[in-house]
């Protein structure tokens, strides 16, 4: 049964206020069985759409075809040059090393609450809500009978200011915490102490070639993080890493899957001469998450939409993939 910490801690980060009351408290402990299920019910209320549609969405670059009323996955480009790629990288490295130096924190959950004029204030939330997403992943493994061997190394794709590298650091023996900003990797290292036996290091990952020399491990954890890489970077990203996930390892991430009206075309793109101020929004069709997985020996445990986009008409979508030989038993 979920605590009542548990409850305050939900309506504190997704709402940024206390609950009501204790009969609030209560009702939401009765009726959500889990964290997932208490999630989704503040997620898909009211007052969490007022609230997040206003101060997230008009931030976020979706880049797209006004003529495009219905998303045509044949207008996706997904695949391009070596030397596009790299520029596409170049761009996104770009916008996040400036955002790292910005306001960080806002870059990881984009709220007021956290913009760097008012983090100081909100800093406890912030932090406490990295262990959400790591009951979350959690509660995936222990549902599908899935376990790991002792001390599994976690691969981080986009650690960010280490909000969910502090959680994942008392999980697992490694972890190999990524990002692409050096700004957010100062902070990640001042944030997170390694528990005793535990080992993070931070890896700056602003090149294609530093994807080849990341180490292998037995668990890819990645959220909030993909989205924002045009669609053949997070194409790239998700076959190296797989390639680099151990057989029997686990690979649990999530990114846009759909958005009516989504296009991207790399030249269009790459000729434009693009606001790099703000972060971007992109979209990988499902079927391509398909193809990634099966030519790396990968299989799919569990497919979810989420709600993790704080958008109406995305579909965001959590991805839980085995490799051939995983181990199965229980948590």
């Amino acid at each position: 049964m979920l605590s009542k910490n548990d409850v305050v801690l939900a309506y504190r980060l997704l709402l940024g206020r206390e609950p009501e009351s204790a009969a609030v408290i209560d009702s939401a402990r009765k009726g959500c069985r889990n964290l997932e299920e208490l999630r989704q019910s503040i997620l898909r209320s009211r007052e969490f759409r007022d609230l997040s549609m206003p101060t997230v969405m008009p931030l976020v670059m979706e880049y797209r075809f006004p003529h495009d009323l219905v998303a045509d996955e044949s207008l996706i480009e997904v695949d391009c040059a070596p030397q596009a790629l790299s520029e596409l990288l170049n761009r996104v490295e770009r916008t996040w090393s400036r955002l790292g130096k910005e306001n960080p924190y806002w870059s990881v959950i984009s709220s007021d609450r956290f913009d760097v004029r008012n983090f100081a204030e909100h800093q406890e939330i912030f932090w406490a809500s990295g262990e959400q997403e790591v009951l979350r992943l959690r509660q995936w493994m222990k549902r599908n009978r899935i376990t790991l061997p002792p001390h599994s190394v976690c691969l981080e794709y986009g650690c960010g200011t280490g909000r969910i590298t502090r959680w994942l650091s008392r999980e697992f023996a490694r972890v190999v915490a990524c990002d692409i900003s050096e700004g957010h990797l100062q902070l990640a290292r001042q944030a997170v102490q390694p528990t005793q036996g535990h080992q993070v290091d931070f890896v700056r990952v602003d090149r294609l070639s530093c994807l080849d020399k990341l180490p292998s491990f037995d668990i890819l954890f990645s959220v909030l993080v993909l989205q924002h890489n045009p669609p053949p970077v997070i194409a790239h990203i998700l076959d190296k890493l797989l390639a680099r996930l151990r057989p029997g390892g686990v690979a649990y991430f999530q990114l846009p899957t759909y958005h009516p009206g989504y296009c991207f075309s790399v030249d269009e793109y790459l000729a434009q001469n693009r606001n790099e101020e703000y972060m971007e929004m992109h979209v990988v069709p499902q079927r391509y998450i398909f193809q990634i997985a099966a030519r790396n020996d990968c299989e799919f445990v569990e497919v979810n939409p989420d709600n993790m986009t704080a958008s109406m008409q995305d579909t965001s979508t959590t991805f839980l993939l085995t490799k051939r030989h995983n181990r199965v038993g229980s948590l």
